[in-house]
């Protein structure tokens, strides 16, 4: 495997060199040296991120190869002071599967007459934003776990783990820090759900279930050198994965109605979907990202309840033997939101089985020789409801 310079005192961004705030570099290596580690991150049985990270004393670089709607390889480096301060950070993404691929976006913190600001350059603009970070913050990286660790490891040799992890870039969220019965922690995100992790002692983050967050996905810890960057970065540079949960139509005319809405589509990526991905009895979005929407332009009826033509959303409690389809007044709500007060109906789903298997998931209204069905197909199985016209 290749190893590139990971140097902390590397400034990265060379357009923004004279005003990165660059530390000395003594002491930022413990006698020990470095520790190295990777992480491996599935979805399913695509890998939709490798990380590569580097832990020091008081800095932390990290490499990335991440897939979504194209690949990117980035380069991290965070310097933090004795008492948690983000000293310095900077981050390079580039087209592609390694750092020869084009420049796509740099940051850096920068010290100015005005204080710290994060200034960001893309599309040939510069973008400045303050800089808040306090004391324990660690960058937000959409679908990358090194900066947790680093926050982790910060809180447990400090004294312990706290209830969140406060981060810097984008909207500055904090993610939820949450101690289960079993040992492991839940990671919060504001919007997407809870994963679960399991840690050692020092806080390194050994393996993440995200089968509870929106994303789904699962996390291994692995050595530095089991992950070729190179062969990696070769493997997926034109191979993305894709949006990783697009977005889904609705456009059928069905006894005379017209239904129109759209829905998220997640992949199945070889994995088990009812009773595994999405455990029976549980409340689902029933699709992904922004609720799932159906209108209609005549009354239907479903099961002897009539449902008034107009704009709904649909969630649903898949069971192994059905479950419940829930119709509800409430539009243009977050993908997480739910208020049973506005249910509209709950009908009884029923379910059968598919010849063939459904990748992305999907929502059809369909004419039978009896009426119409409302059908949620996923991997190989059909959930529905019966309707009529009155």
């Amino acid at each position: 495997m290749k190893h590139l310079d990971l140097a902390p005192c590397r400034a990265s961004l060379a357009a923004l060199a004279t005003a990165i705030i660059l530390p000395g570099c003594a002491g930022s290596t413990s006698d020990d040296g470095p520790e190295r580690a990777a992480f491996l991150t599935l979805m399913g049985d695509d890998t939709l991120a490798v990380e590569w990270m580097e832990f020091g004393d008081g800095y932390v670089n990290a490499e990335a190869l991440v897939r979504g709607s194209r690949t990117t390889f980035a380069q991290y480096h965070l310097m933090t002071s004795g008492t948690g301060e983000v000293a310095m950070y900077t981050e390079s993404v580039y087209a592609g599967g390694s750092s020869d691929g084009e420049l796509i976006r740099m940051v850096g913190l920068v010290q100015g007459e005005e204080g710290r600001a994060l200034v960001t350059t893309q599309n040939g603009e510069e973008r400045r934003q303050e800089f808040t970070g306090g004391p324990g913050s660690v960058p937000f990286i959409d679908m990358l776990h090194w900066p947790f660790e680093a926050a982790l490891r910060g809180q447990v040799s400090g004294g312990g783990i706290g209830d969140e992890v406060p981060t810097f870039t984008g909207r500055g969220m904090s993610f939820g820090l949450i101690a289960n019965e079993d040992g492991t922690w839940g990671l919060r995100h504001p919007s997407r759900g809870v994963s679960t992790m399991w840690l050692d002692e020092e806080g390194r983050i050994v393996k993440l279930d995200g089968t509870g967050s929106t994303r789904a996905y699962q996390l291994t810890r692995t050595s530095w050198d089991e992950l070729d960057q190179v062969a990696l970065g070769a493997a997926f540079a034109d191979r993305p994965l894709g949006a990783l949960s697009g977005r889904g139509q609705i456009d059928s005319a069905v006894l005379g109605v017209h239904f129109t809405g759209n829905h998220g589509s997640p992949q199945r990526r070889g994995r088990h979907i009812f009773g595994t991905l999405l455990a029976y009895g549980v409340w689902w979005r029933t699709g992904a990202n922004q609720p799932t929407h159906l209108s209609f332009d005549r009354d239907i009826v479903i099961d002897g309840d009539v449902i008034p033509a107009g704009d709904y959303t649909l969630s649903s409690i898949p069971e192994e033997d059905g479950g419940t389809l829930i119709i509800n007044t409430q539009t243009g709500q977050g993908g997480q939101s739910y208020d049973e007060a506005l249910d509209q109906a709950r009908v009884r789903l029923r379910r059968d089985t598919l010849t063939e298997l459904v990748e992305g998931f999907e929502i059809r209204v369909v004419e039978t020789d009896d009426g119409g069905r409302i059908e949620l197909r996923w991997d190989d199985t059909v959930y529905w409801v019966p309707f009529t016209v009155p």
